[in-house]
């Protein structure tokens, strides 16, 4: 079904928004109070304009910020080039908007006239929103101010303090809660494509293995004595949706596709590994993942793919399989699947697509769009680029049932919980798609090359981590991932900057942009020819980086919101 929701969150949602900045500036004067709030459906037009700020589900540059995908040109922010803003930034008056108007209507539903299940359904959907960009704050800001009631220019909490990010949380996990309680039990349905039960447990599992982490490892917040109790909520919420029987991994028994061809399914609404799709259907709703993927101006990190396991499912440094990378075929050979279903490769392509253009001269990889020749695949073929710009119409993926399997197994390896019966229904779950060696509790070997970043952590942990790597590459989690584990320093390893290896009569290596290693250098003059570590040059974590920082104009106005430490 791709026809209904789209037309309700174009039509309605555009009747109420118009621009999301301005309607979200001008709706409480636009709104009459006296005679809107009085309906089940006043309450969800309203609800209807929110739904645009969901995951638009066709990501695959979205870790240009961390260490899995490099952007052409440098990212200011993690290479310390950022500075406080004046005004702005992540903390603009635009940003707060949508928690103002969510907000607004919580003030003002109390008089529609309905039952309690039809009225609460709605508020569920609106404090699931509103958790949704509360989520972003924290994670974006730590403490931030919470507040959950509409607000005129008088009002003091305009000039309060930012509220602890442990209370911010328990407030988001109340709205998800309530929003469990009251929204549609099942799957999300094809005929509306409108949030449920499920897909509120699916954000608060996300929500708290994030935070459960997240204090785990940044013992400077002193909050570790909470962590256990989140991450058994992310154990709870997770098992709920995992034992009600009404998700699972999409796979035909095709290892060699499966992955890829899960992206590319154009009709996602009965998909069990969609725990909330996105639909899109011409000509109301379109997106550019194809255009926008194979012209994203980034490509998979070199690190990245040495990361990959092989067919053995063992690591690079202790498989059988030869461990050759002068060219991409040799590199992808007896690799996990996954890699040369995500990595454009002229073999994958041209067995997939009548339309793919090959590469041939394997320097070509390196090209314009893609600077470390690893172009992500995901969403992405020929035959959809060449439609143009914002034609492409097969379904996203906001939250996906993968994901929900990750958060399981992490949290419940975190708790030191984890049995073997727990790995075979989620890591192993996602490879028997691709047809790779289970994952077992011993694990059974310790990888020589995992980054002394991570710290002491077990190897069935240091697994775990990896997988969710692999199968969510690109979507949008590495930096997310990062920042809770503690793991900035990975971003030090200049591995993380580079590209594949180019040939010596190259015109890469004309260039000087060949390093002694073979590897394509992206940033000559941020990397040495023999990628070692220069502090002062090369990339160099600073901790300050986990928290974004307030722009000075807002503490100047508010001295009780404090700065972010280290900016």
């Amino acid at each position: 079904m791709k026809l209904k929701y789209i037309l309700y969150s174009v039509t309605i949602g555009a009747v109420l928004t118009g621009c999301n900045d301005s309607f979200l500036e001008r709706a409480p004067q636009e709104i009459v109070d006296q005679t809107y709030w009085n309906t089940v459906q006043d309450l969800e037009s309203y609800a209807n304009a929110f739904y645009d700020i969901l995951p638009g589900g066709v990501t695959n540059a979205g870790d240009t910020g961390a260490d899995d995908q490099v952007p052409n040109s440098v990212n200011t922010y993690n290479w310390g080039m950022y500075t406080v803003p004046a005004e702005n930034g992540s903390w603009s008056k635009s940003n707060w908007s949508n928690i103002r108007m969510i907000n607004y209507f919580m003030t003002h539903y109390g008089t529609v006239t309905g039952s309690e299940d039809q009225i609460n359904r709605y508020v569920g959907e609106m404090r699931f929103f509103r958790a949704l960009e509360y989520f972003a704050k924290v994670r974006t800001f730590g403490d931030v101010p919470w507040l959950d009631r509409d607000l005129n220019v008088d009002s003091p909490e305009l000039y309060g303090p930012r509220t602890p990010r442990n209370e911010v949380i328990q407030h988001i996990i109340e709205d998800l809660d309530f929003a469990i309680q009251w929204l549609p039990e099942g799957r999300v349905s094809s005929a509306d494509n409108r949030l449920t039960q499920d897909v509120a447990l699916h954000l608060k599992a996300r929500v708290c293995l994030y935070e459960g982490t997240y204090y785990k490892y940044h013992t400077e917040l002193g909050l570790q004595s909470e962590s256990q109790a989140l991450l058994q909520q992310a154990v709870d919420a997770s098992d709920q949706l995992i034992e009600s029987g009404r998700y699972d991994i999409y796979s035909t028994g095709d290892y060699e596709h499966d992955y890829y061809n899960l992206f590319m399914l154009d009709d996602k609404s009965n998909l069990e590994e969609a725990v909330l799709y996105i639909d899109y259907a011409e000509p109301l709703r379109r997106h550019n993942a194809a255009r926008g993927g194979m012209e994203s101006n980034a490509g998979f990190s070199k690190d990245f793919v040495d990361r990959i396991l092989y067919a053995d499912g063992l690591p690079k440094a202790l498989t059988s399989y030869p461990t050759g990378d002068e060219t991409l075929a040799e590199e992808l050979a007896n690799r996990d699947p996954r890699a040369r279903q995500m990595i454009m490769n002229d073999a994958f392509g041209s067995e997939t697509d009548p339309a793919y253009s090959p590469v041939g001269n394997d320097n070509n990889y390196i090209r314009q769009w893609c600077q470390t020749g690893y172009q992500n695949f995901k969403y992405v073929s020929q035959s959809q680029f060449n439609l143009g710009n914002t034609m492409q119409t097969y379904d996203g993926i906001a939250y996906r049932y993968a994901e929900t399997l990750l958060i399981n197994a992490e949290a419940k390896a975190e708790l030191d919980i984890i049995t073997q019966a727990d790995l075979d229904r989620t890591i192993n779950k996602l490879r028997d798609r691709v047809n790779m060696p289970h994952l077992t509790v011993e694990v059974g070997f310790t990888d020589p090359n995992w980054p002394a970043a991570f710290g002491d952590i077990s190897p069935l942990l240091q697994e775990i981590r990896r997988e969710r790597s692999i199968e969510l590459a690109g979507e949008g989690f590495r930096w997310d991932d990062i920042c809770r584990w503690k793991a900035g320093e990975l971003l030090n390893n200049v591995m993380t900057y580079v590209g594949k290896k180019v040939s010596a009569d190259s015109e890469q290596a004309q260039q000087g942009l060949r390093s002694e290693q073979g590897y394509y250098i992206v940033y000559p003059n941020y990397t040495n020819p023999n990628l070692s570590f220069q502090s002062g040059m090369s990339r160099t974590w600073d901790d300050k980086l986990y928290l974004e920082p307030i722009p000075s104009g807002e503490i100047q106005r508010n001295p009780q919101l404090t700065q972010n430490p280290g900016w």
